[in-house]
């Protein structure tokens, strides 16, 4: 008996080897392959890193470190930070350059570790083994390294460390032991928080639902980590407070937002002068945005956001407040052209996404195959999904799902991010440059497709034993 189970022990031992061997190998390729995918500078790099004055050389990637010293972050961004701390870095390496390839890097080891991790909690909720792991590691490795998501790691923009955070805030949701998922939780948390001011939320989301999943399956609310949630949500609301961009924001929220679906009558009824209204679908670079979702775009000499009058929250939220469908319409008109990981700024057909003629080309071609499938697969079904969540949160009740319900947790919160990130892009906003803006909830998207076939597979299981049960019964029984 004992060498039996020595036997299986080491044959248990070793496959778990060959499968981490086998996932190393996809893992590296990924990282080759995704070299050759970067976000492009539409001009937005400046306000993250303009406070370094980098110079760049023209391929995106390499850009000359200043003989200066760098000046303190100008805007709140924690990605402005995380650059500065990277730029002192790289002034050790050599070739006094500024290399994205070298904080890519650093954010791909970061998602390989966490597709390890998530890989590992997902097995251990479906009582799967080594060969398990390993399927489940892969397609946390498809979901992180498609191209529209992974070329994010090779850019300067805010989202940046989102990247890097999102699936540690998920991570913290799915782990069992109480230091894990305070220190998931908590940073995740914060560095999504402090990401970028339109994830200022994303603490307090996290809170709800780990008090709804602690109500609603009857397990018992950490007090701790809700305490720590909502420090963290404090803390992220001073980006929010002190942001230079508000004006900016809510004037693109309403002239290409909510008055862009709004009848003469009811713009009459907000009290919308008949001079301003041409400003309607112009952004404050004189883009006048027309068409099915605001995608037939045409360069003016309008200069309209210099001379509106400057507007608050309290202008972007009236709209919403006086006719209350206009949500519902504008998230009609904007979607169908914006909910794309095909990201393009302002102009259709100006790509985000780049590629060079570097590394594993094979394997970049997969990786952008992979963002097409998805475009043409996923997309369409987002509501299917997320739904799904929510029907498999309820189902969590269950006793017998008992090992699915940090899964299901973690699909609430990913599901509340997808439908809350639309909101918020539509009121921050409005339609412009809107599929970039709603990268984190593609990404969200693209988790929650993961985490819901993975409690698909659980519930099957679940059903096959029920079924199976008797029948192993009466077999026993009659011997």
């Amino acid at each position: 008996m004992t060498t039996t189970t020595t036997l299986a022990g080491h044959r248990s031992r070793w496959l778990f080897c060959i499968c981490f061997l086998a996932v190393g190998v996809v893992a590296a390729a990924l990282v080759w392959g995704s070299q050759a995918l970067l976000f492009a500078d539409t001009n937005d790099f400046q306000r993250v890193v303009g406070h370094l004055y980098l110079t760049p050389l023209g391929d995106g990637i390499h850009w000359t470190l200043p003989e200066r010293a760098f000046r303190t972050p100008g805007n709140p961004e924690l990605a402005s930070h995380m650059f500065t701390f990277a730029g002192w870095v790289q002034r050790f390496m050599p070739g006094n350059l500024f290399d994205l390839s070298r904080t890519a890097l650093a954010a791909k080891l970061l998602l390989l570790a966490y597709a390890g991790v998530l890989a590992w909690q997902c097995a251990v909720a479906l009582q799967r083994g080594a060969l398990g792991w390993a399927g489940l590691a892969l397609a946390w490795l498809a979901a992180f390294f498609m191209a529209h998501n992974i070329g994010m790691a090779q850019s300067f923009y805010a989202e940046y460390a989102c990247l890097i955070a999102l699936p540690l805030l998920l991570l913290g949701m799915l782990a069992s032991r109480r230091a894990v998922r305070l220190a998931g939780l908590g940073l995740g948390a914060l560095v999504c928080g402090l990401a970028k001011v339109q994830y200022f939320y994303v603490p307090l989301l996290a809170l709800l639902c780990v008090w709804a999943a602690g109500r609603w399956q009857r397990s018992p609310a950490d007090r701790g980590l809700l305490k720590l949630l909502l420090a963290v949500q404090v803390l992220c609301l001073v980006p929010l407070l002190i942001g230079k961009n508000a004006s900016l924001n809510a004037y693109h929220g309403v002239y290409l937002g909510s008055y862009m679906v709004l009848s003469p009558a009811q713009l009459d009824g907000l009290g919308v002068p008949a001079e301003r209204r041409d400003c309607i679908g112009v952004d404050a670079w004189g883009n006048a945005l027309s068409g099915p979702g605001g995608t037939q775009v045409q360069h003016t000499d309008r200069d309209c956001y210099p001379v509106t009058p400057k507007l608050g929250k309290g202008d972007v939220l009236r709209p919403y407040l006086h006719y209350p469908l206009t949500l519902w319409r504008l998230a009609r008109f904007a979607l169908p052209s914006h909910f794309t990981v095909q990201y393009f700024h302002v102009f259709p057909g100006n790509f985000y996404l780049h590629r060079h003629e570097v590394g594993a080309q094979p394997v970049t071609d997969l990786l952008q195959q992979l963002t097409l499938l998805r475009d043409r697969s996923i997309t369409p079904l987002a509501p299917l999904f997320l739904l799904a969540a929510l029907a498999l949160f309820a189902a969590s009740r269950c006793r017998q799902a008992a090992r699915m319900r940090p899964l299901a947790a973690g699909g609430l919160l990913l599901a509340l991010l997808v439908v809350s990130q639309v909101i918020i892009v539509l009121l921050g906003e409005g339609v412009r440059d809107m599929s970039k803006h709603l990268w984190a909830a593609q990404l969200a998207l693209d988790m929650l497709v993961v985490l819901t076939a993975v409690q698909g597979l659980g519930w099957l299981w679940l059903l096959w034993r029920r079924k199976s049960a008797p029948a192993a019964q009466a077999v026993a029984a009659t011997v």
